[in-house]
């Protein structure tokens, strides 16, 4: 393994997209609702052309291990400094196909550079790299990765951090059209709103990230180069497994969640108010424990309120519309059926399935499995990698080999280098 020396990290730079209409319009005065100043950024260098932004609380950094829907090691840490930008919906040609209409995600943008001496872009410029997190987290889960990157010496990919609807700082939306294919058609508007070149991205979805990621690439062919799914295959979930039998029999408490307020006077009203938040079995006490172990529920600096960055309505309508439902097997179908010319390479990166974690298995015989997507597609199409030592949430329990994997994937197209072996 090679360990690259980090030297103090620089403060991430980060561009926000300039929209035509005012900031707090287009969110609909959520700033003023999390109790969160609007206030224009210092401009960045010269190389990178001005916007104006919001300014955000920043949570505690935290962190424990990942432990998968358990306790208080779910889903990684909440990581600091949260850049916002609203990228414009999609203006879609005449010709296109009706699509779900996109709604504004807060995202992060860090431009990324390329030594001119290494020859690593025909072009001269860095590509780009677009991180979709899973459920029940943000775009900050990807803070420690890009930080890596921007502390390096060496070259480094632009990246593009989402808050999927419903997560994060990300509104929910219209609650009838929250689909697999709305929260892909809402990541593709956001990189077109970035991508000013429009090359084609290297799309990195983790856990539940990754099944939007499959289905904006079969929404949206040609947009993709490489298409990176982290932890996850497209069976069907249970939602008894993680919840409970209780919950096989009511499911969530949708009334609940869409009572449940993401500001309150203190943290303990908020967390008496998360617990339970959608149903028996879904937000118990050690749940929201973790969430302020993490600060993805935390006391505000500006005036001391909490604030959940955890939207109870979001986590129901995406486990129940994305996880336990088998879009990613129709979206893989359809990649698969695609020239080649617009099919993205996919690279499954993995957690061992010994580890108790994995979202991600063979399952010899099963839709949905490792083996299954495999059989969808020819073998250079598909690269298989397990990281060695990792949990579901392979970007954090492997950094230092997901960095390098990601940024030889990125410059050079080149597989993770470990994968045969680590298989």
């Amino acid at each position: 393994m090679v360990s690259f020396p980090l030297p103090p990290s620089p403060r991430l730079r980060q561009r926000e997209t300039r929209t035509e209409v005012p900031l707090v319009a287009m969110w609909g005065g959520l700033d003023g609702a999390l109790g969160v100043s609007v206030k224009p950024k210092a401009p960045p260098p010269a190389s990178t052309p001005a916007n104006e932004g919001t300014a955000v609380p920043e949570p505690p950094r935290r962190r424990e291990p990942f432990n998968l829907f358990g306790g208080l090691a779910f889903f990684g840490g909440l990581d600091g400094a949260l850049g916002v930008s609203v990228a414009k919906p999609r203006t879609e040609d005449a010709a296109d196909r009706p699509r779900p209409t996109p709604v504004p995600l807060r995202s992060t943008y860090t431009p990324g550079r390329v030594d001119r001496d290494a020859h690593e872009t025909k072009d001269g410029l860095p590509p780009l790299v677009v991180l979709v997190h899973g459920l029940e987290s943000h775009g900050g889960t990807w803070d420690d990765l890009v930080a890596r990157f921007v502390a390096s010496e060496r070259s480094s990919p632009s990246f593009l951090a989402v808050d999927l609807r419903g997560h994060g700082l990300s509104p929910v939306g219209d609650e009838a059209s929250f689909t697999p294919g709305a929260l892909a058609a809402d990541v593709a508007a956001c990189v077109e709103a970035h991508n000013r070149e429009g090359r084609k991205v290297v799309l990195v979805g983790h856990s539940m990230g990754a099944r939007v990621a499959a289905r904006l690439c079969a929404d949206f062919p040609g947009v993709v180069s490489r298409l990176v799914i982290e932890d996850m295959d497209a069976r069907v979930f249970d939602g008894t497994k993680y919840f409970g039998e209780q919950w096989g029999m009511t499911g969530f408490d949708y009334e609940r969640a869409r009572a449940f307020k993401r500001t309150d006077d203190s943290l303990q009203a908020m967390t008496a108010s998360l617990t339970h938040a959608a149903g028996v079995g879904t937000f118990t006490s050690d749940r929201v424990d973790g969430y302020v172990v993490r600060g993805r529920v935390f006391e505000s600096t500006n005036g001391g309120r909490a604030v959940s960055l955890i939207q109870p309505l979001g986590f129901c309508l995406a486990f129940d519309r994305v996880l336990a439902c088998d879009d990613m097997q129709d979206a893989l179908s359809k990649i698969a059926s695609m020239p080649l010319s617009s099919q993205p390479e996919i690279h499954l990166w993995r957690a061992p399935e010994k580890c108790g974690e994995s979202c991600a298995a063979l399952a010899p015989g099963v839709a949905g499995g490792v083996q299954w997507i495999q059989s969808k597609f020819s073998e250079r199409r598909v690269h298989d990698c397990v990281f060695p030592g990792a949990g579901h949430s392979v970007h954090k329990d492997t950094i230092e080999l997901f960095e390098r994997a990601l940024r030889e994937l990125a410059f050079h197209g080149t597989p993770a280098a470990f994968e045969r072996e680590a298989s």
